[in-house]
């Protein structure tokens, strides 16, 4: 990962964000929306930039005590270096750091590499809930933070 620095987002690297999210999603959030969760969030909005350049995020909210990854994702030219774990590790350890004791997130019934990505790193599937996506079910994931 060398080279790759962490650090919250700035109101700058949305369009950048915006990017990742429409290569990574099928259905992107909307830029407005990305803007309203950074400002809503920006103790928990990280950003992976090289040479200055945004290439992952990860957006995470808090409420009371439980915590919510909303979306990560990493450019496909910067796949399997290292980014997506450490933007992973770096939400999990501020979310702590805020009091938060449980994380949740969602993720497709067909993506079992991001499945398999999130047990890696600490993740128990919980349940899932049927057409929680137009196309798809969801299995729900939950870290227990110590």
């Amino acid at each position: 990962m060398g080279d790759v620095v962490i650090r919250k987002a700035a109101e700058r690297d949305l369009d950048a964000i915006y990017e990742i999210e429409s290569m990574c999603f099928k259905d992107p959030y909307p830029h407005a929306f990305l803007q309203t969760l950074h400002r809503l969030n920006p103790g928990t909005f990280f950003v992976a930039e090289r040479a200055g350049t945004p290439v992952g995020y990860v957006i995470a909210t808090e409420d009371r005590g439980h915590g919510h990854i909303l979306a990560i994702a990493v450019h496909p030219s910067e796949r399997r270096k290292g980014i997506g774990k450490h933007l992973i590790v770096e939400s999990l350890q501020t979310l702590r750091s805020l009091g938060v004791t449980t994380v949740r997130l969602e993720v497709k019934r067909s993506n079992v590499e991001a499945q398999r990505f999130y047990e890696d790193h600490g993740f128990t599937y919980s349940h899932t809930i049927e057409r929680y996506y137009d196309d798809e079910d969801a299995m729900i994931y939950y870290h227990a933070q110590q």
